[in-house]
């Protein structure tokens, strides 16, 4: 499968932690533009509609914000504080490039800690707490920092786009900008092929920190069907145990399917059925209670909404360089369009209900 990859790696290399999504929703604006009049709301998200009016109404949606890090304080001699947006993983922060997003733009930065050779022997080998990091942008003391930055800024980690082989590539926030990639390919091939179904794709905004995009955009839209894309935990690297994960997740084994009180059942079958008359890999996922991405809110939009969740394997998550499989992304666009056409020729609003 062909795969935009130069979308893919704007994506990735806009910055966007989570309440700050401004830049990469730009970019998401852009692309939905060329196939659809997209709007935004107060809150930053990003709505595109193919085929308004259409039936069933199905909705497929992707969160556009990324892990990242706020300045909190700057002490006498410049060094930068700063606090988690999301659940950034403490371990990996020392050393590491990132950029603040001060008034003028970017501000290259490195976060420092105590050398090893500093700490005590017992205090050695263990994580140190945000608290005890800091950046460092080269700053001579408080002012000359202040005249760059503020309290409040974003940090994003460093940028970076990798191809390392074989359609495996890595870069920051792929968590869920390869859910973005989708939900945009997706609106793109069921405009060029539209079926009876309306499809409306969503960029959400918060998703790492408080679910507020979803919250507000479940209660003005009225779906009938709701399809979330997110990352998904890979299962095909060392120390990952498929029995611990609720199934296998391996990059290039296309998109998983979650099972539970999460997705629909009626849906589930028709998208498995979808999957196997077009050649489309999908993996099966269980999910026995919350998917921790903006379905459960989505679900619930109107009177309640058939959802399905869609996940794309990520090595490494919620890490500087995360990793995923191009196929699978352009397997996920693939599905999900042929599913909204099935859907659009059999589907009526009331048939979902589950049956015995």
């Amino acid at each position: 499968m062909t795969a935009d990859v130069g979308f893919l790696r704007e994506l990735v290399t806009t910055p966007g932690p989570s309440g700050f999504e401004e830049p990469v929703q730009e970019v998401v604006r852009r692309r939905f533009a060329a196939t659809a009049a997209p709007e935004t709301d107060v809150l930053g998200n990003v709505v595109a509609t193919v085929n308004p009016g259409g039936s069933p109404r199905v909705l497929i949606a992707a969160h556009a914000d990324q892990l990242g890090l706020q300045v909190t304080w700057v002490d006498e001699h410049g060094f930068v504080y700063f606090d988690k947006l999301g659940g950034v993983d403490a371990m990996l922060l020392p050393g590491r490039a990132v950029v603040v997003w001060g008034r003028e733009g970017a501000v290259d930065g490195v976060v420092g800690k105590r050398p090893t050779h500093l700490i005590p022997e017992a205090e050695r080998g263990k994580a140190p707490e945000i608290a005890d990091q800091w950046i460092d942008i080269g700053a001579r003391d408080r002012a000359a920092a202040l005249a760059r930055i503020a309290c409040g800024d974003a940090v994003t980690f460093a940028p970076h786009f990798l191809e390392l082989g074989g359609g495996v590539v890595a870069g920051r926030g792929l968590d869920d900008r390869a859910g973005v990639y989708v939900v945009a390919r997706a609106l793109e091939l069921y405009a060029a092929q539209p079926g009876a179904a309306e499809l409306t794709a969503l960029s959400t905004v918060q998703e790492e920190t408080r679910y507020m995009g979803a919250h507000v955009q479940a209660r003005r839209q009225q779906p009938d069907c709701v399809i979330v894309i997110d990352a998904e935990f890979a299962t095909d690297q060392p120390e990952v145990d498929p029995r611990r994960a609720s199934g296998a997740a391996d990059l290039g084994g296309g998109p998983t399917l979650g099972r539970g009180g999460g997705s629909n059942p009626v849906l589930v079958a028709v998208v498995r059925e979808v999957a196997a008359a077009e050649a489309l890999p999908v993996q099966l996922k269980a999910f026995s209670g919350d998917t921790q991405t903006d379905n459960e809110l989505l679900q619930t939009a109107g009177g309640g909404a058939a959802a399905l969740n869609l996940g794309i394997p990520v090595r490494y998550m919620h890490s500087p360089h995360e990793v995923a499989h191009l196929d699978d992304l352009e397997a996920a666009a693939r599905l999900i369009a042929a599913a909204v056409r099935r859907l659009g020729e059999s589907f009526a609003a009331g048939s979902f209900t589950p049956r015995a």
